[in-house]
């Protein structure tokens, strides 16, 4: 199924700082040229496991809303992939933005997103009408039937210290009392804040812009740090980001589509696209 991106992410998985050390590379010379070997080496492995590293908005097109089909967990097992449901081809998914499709006039219609439900615990995510509810009729043209998302494993954040804040794009609204893990590359999160900590929802300032607190319900925690670096909301798995710079610096050392080797031979490593295989998300 066709996926446009909407709104591409506005960070790298990899930091310049943390690709630079990776590279062992202590010039200036080369960051352009750094910055765009981390863009493509990312870029390659997105499309491979269909998972977005950094946030970004996608809209999915399908032709026709899918099925019908009869509802039904096979004897024995507790998962089912109903012929009914829409499946997104790119994960892990933070939120259904809407559901959308050209009735018989040719007019855009949004579905009422009581009318379908996501189970966002599975991979691909899927979606299907609620319980007495199916799909709408949409025009019988190609392209009638579209869904807008955010996917992502982690978004930028940023810090106001006067205000005590964080700032979050590109990601589902919180709520008071939910629960959020950061991450930083290259630096170090907005003190006192650390990594691989849970830290709760204090209050919702305005849409993106939150205080936090270490535990459900206590006192707000005041910011003293701005950071350094690229802090996140979320977590990259450490798996995807060492297979980047594992690809980075075979990009950076090797300028040509060929490699001419005066004596011995080019060994690949095995283990090396093998740190993908936990990411990829397969066709059913």
């Amino acid at each position: 199924m066709p996926l446009q991106i909407l709104t591409p992410p506005t960070a790298e998985p990899l930091s310049l700082s943390e690709a630079k050390l990776h590279l062992r590379v202590d010039i200036s010379d080369d960051d352009t040229l750094i910055g765009a070997l981390v863009a493509a080496a990312r870029d390659y492995a997105e499309g491979l496991t269909r998972k977005q590293m950094v946030a970004a908005r996608w809209k999915q097109v399908l032709d026709s809303f899918p099925g019908p089909s009869l509802m039904g967990v096979p004897y024995g097992r507790t998962f089912s992939l109903p012929g009914h449901a829409i499946y997104l081809e790119r994960g892990p998914v933070q939120q259904v933005v809407s559901i959308q499709y050209l009735d018989m006039g040719g007019n855009v219609q949004t579905m009422p997103a009581t009318d379908y439900t996501v189970d966002y615990s599975s991979d691909p995510v899927r979606i299907t009408p609620v319980f007495g509810k199916i799909w709408p009729i949409p025009l019988p043209q190609i392209g009638a039937v579209w869904v807008t998302f955010d996917a992502g494993f982690a978004a930028p954040m940023t810090a106001d210290l006067a205000g005590g804040t964080v700032s979050v794009q590109g990601w589902k609204a919180l709520a008071v009392g939910d629960a959020l893990r950061l991450s930083n590359g290259g630096g170090a999160l907005p003190a006192p804040l650390q990594p691989n900590t849970d830290y709760f929802v204090r209050s919702v300032v305005s849409p993106g812009v939150y205080t936090l607190a270490t535990v459900p319900g206590g006192a707000a925690i005041a910011l003293t740090g701005a950071g350094t670096g690229q802090s996140f909301v979320g977590v990259i798995p450490e798996g995807l980001k060492a297979w980047l710079k594992i690809r980075l610096a075979a990009l950076y050392e090797n300028r040509e589509e060929v490699a001419i080797m005066n004596r011995g031979k080019i060994e690949p490593l095995p283990y090396v696209d093998r740190l993908l295989d936990n990411y990829i998300t397969h066709e059913f």
